[in-house]
């Protein structure tokens, strides 16, 4: 019997009529055949990390022009890294391969870190050596103590004999009397061989032990140079070990802010809006969150956990100072040229207001961020800056004007192509930070507030507060323009939980109306829906520039950890989550020349 088998091998190339053979296509050539390009398209399609078509052509080329074996053979050897879309689609030699550089620098932190580790366990080999050499010479230390009294009793024995001997010496009479008459002595000749053999044994035991005394201490000090010589031999490997390990740990960190600063530069280039969660002071000593690391926070309801992933997690502990650092990058970007719009998002009660405006001793991202302007103004001293401020709040689906006297009329929105304005709309302009303070103590005045059953100081407005930064640079000419737009969000809130009646179930309604229409906008922008609906509401139209991909964005998610808030604090992460996974686009920075005004961006 005879078995056959037939493999059929696909290959692409060309016939010469000159030559008379088949020749191989170059790679150029081959991705623009129509049987080549599908299947690379394919691979592309699959493996979204993986640009070089170059490439792709090689390996289908080395596995029969199967698109299939070629995915499996690239997840096999690079992993899911491959599955993430590049940060953008402007590659160049250098950028069509990063995956296998953020695979290489992968290896390199773990091998730094695995000697970190070693480093680490031969120091405290060392430090365990180091301590028993200490309990050997505390031990010879009590040895040598021990042998210095011995030899003080024995002198002292010593002494007491020779007095003994002395005072027996003394007890005899005169040898030669006045008469040549032979008196009897008037100590026994005994005695005095009694005598005499005692100091014999004293003078030899001294000498033995002056002996072993002084063989014991020639052995203790050969002893302790040699235990003096591994300390010192002991201290330079500490050192060493000591600097070597400080120096993986510089390279551990380096490797970790380089791949931080290369995370965020992917997160810019992606247009992704930073998404910061803040948890409140809980009023009770149970908790329903758990944060488990500085990006993750886990929810416990009825036994479940589920985890929610941020840019960043504010603890209850965490500082006013602490949360503005997380947005201070975001926010110096204004005086660029760049809009930023920052949000404060929550249930009422859940800290929002604390996060933005703060108290007047212990103040918050607005304030901060204003001194922060101003002093980066203050430090070019070739740009001359202008800064103008205006607040408005969006009350019940209207606009009114914080700054004016005349507050009963109300504002309205026009957009011209992508700018939104509000004609009407009052602007300040300020020099110093206490004319800020003043203009926005004056807006907070004007402000809707009332009490709730969860809130005694609640917010019944959203407050949008906007800076406009101008600079007009002396040496190139060029005039920038930025804006820095805060948002504090009013409160979701269950109407079942406020038992809000007549003006305050009004308000309830419109704050929720909005803050849903806020919702449906990002779940747009995070499908890349064809329409955004920006014009549901007041609030979203406001926004409609800051969510464009025209503005860099970070929102603050505030939660409540109380047991009681549980579904209002699952809620409100399942949003920011939402917001997370939203890309906008790079951010445009808005530059007008001297001589004209067409924008620079």
């Amino acid at each position: 019997m005879t078995y056959m088998f037939e493999e059929r091998v696909n290959i692409c190339r060309f016939w010469d009529p000159h030559s008379g053979i088949w020749l191989l296509l170059p790679l150029q050539w081959e991705m623009d055949v129509e049987f080549v390009k599908a299947r690379v398209q394919r691979v592309m399609a699959a493996l979204p990390g993986l640009v070089d078509q170059k490439e792709i052509t090689a390996a289908l080329r080395q596995c029969n022009y199967d698109p299939e074996e070629v995915i499996s053979i690239y997840l096999t050897m690079f992993g899911e890294i491959l599955l993430q879309a590049s940060a953008s689609r402007d590659h160049n030699y250098t950028d069509l391969n990063s995956f296998r550089a953020l695979l290489e620098r992968d290896r390199v932190i773990e091998d730094l870190r695995q000697k970190l580790q070693t480093k680490e366990k031969e120091v405290d080999n060392l430090f365990q050596r180091n301590s028993y050499l200490a309990r050997e010479v505390r031990y010879l230390s009590e040895v040598v103590q021990h042998l210095n009294q011995k030899l003080a009793e024995l002198e002292a024995d010593q002494q007491e004999a020779r007095e003994k001997i002395r005072s027996l010496l003394n007890r005899r009479t005169p040898a030669v009397p006045p008469m040549k008459t032979i008196t009897k002595p008037a100590v026994e000749p005994d005695q005095l061989c009694q005598v005499s053999h005692l100091t014999r044994e004293l003078n030899v035991s001294n000498k033995q032990l002056q002996s072993t005394v002084h063989q014991a201490l020639t052995d203790m000090k050969k002893q302790l140079e040699q235990l003096k010589g591994a300390v010192g031999k002991l201290t330079l490997v500490e050192q060493e070990a000591a600097g070597e390990v400080e120096e993986l740990r510089s390279l551990y960190r380096k490797e970790a802010v380089e791949r931080k600063s290369l995370y965020n530069k992917l997160l810019e280039l992606q247009g992704n809006i930073r998404v910061f969660c803040r948890c409140r002071k809980t009023r009770t000593s149970s908790s329903c969150v758990e944060k488990t690391d500085d990006q993750e926070l886990v929810v416990v309801q009825r036994g479940g956990r589920k985890k929610f992933q941020f840019d960043k997690v504010f603890p209850q502990s965490s500082t006013q100072e602490d949360v503005f650092a997380g947005t201070l990058s975001v926010i110096t970007s204004c005086v660029d040229g760049y809009n930023v719009c920052i949000l404060a998002y929550g249930q009422t009660g859940s800290g929002k207001t604390y996060t933005m405006m703060g108290s007047k001793d212990d103040p918050g991202v607005n304030i901060r961020s204003v001194r922060e302007l101003l002093r980066i103004c203050a430090e070019k001293e070739k740009v001359n800056f202008t800064l103008k401020i205006s607040m408005l709040e969006i009350y019940n689906e209207s606009l009114n004007d914080l700054l004016t006297k005349n507050a009963a009329t109300a504002l309205d929105i026009r957009v011209q192509g992508k700018s939104v304005s509000v004609p009407g709309l009052t602007q300040i302009q300020v020099q110093t930070e206490a004319d800020i303070l003043n203009v926005m103590e004056m807006g907070e005045k004007n402000r809707k507030i009332a009490s709730t059953k969860m809130n005694t100081q609640s917010s019944r407005s959203h407050l949008v507060v906007a800076l406009e930064v101008e600079g007009s640079d002396e040496v190139s000419g060029l005039t920038s323009r930025g804006t820095l737009t805060l948002c504090d969000l009013a409160g979701s809130e269950r109407i079942s939980r406020t038992e809000a009646e007549g003006q305050r179930l009004v308000e309830a309604a419109a704050i929720n109306k909005s803050l849903t229409a806020l919702g449906q906008v990002f779940s747009a922008l995070k499908c890349n829906a064809l329409h955004i609906p920006f014009r549901n509401s007041k609030l979203t139209h406001l926004l409609q520039p800051c969510l464009s991909g025209d503005a860099k964005c970070c929102v603050f998610v505030n939660v409540s950890p109380d047991i009681e808030d549980v579904v209002e604090t699952l809620s409100t992460l399942q949003f920011g989550s939402t917001i997370r996974q939203v890309s906008l686009g790079k951010a445009t920075q808005n530059i007008v020349p001297a001589k004209n005004n067409k924008s620079v961006k």
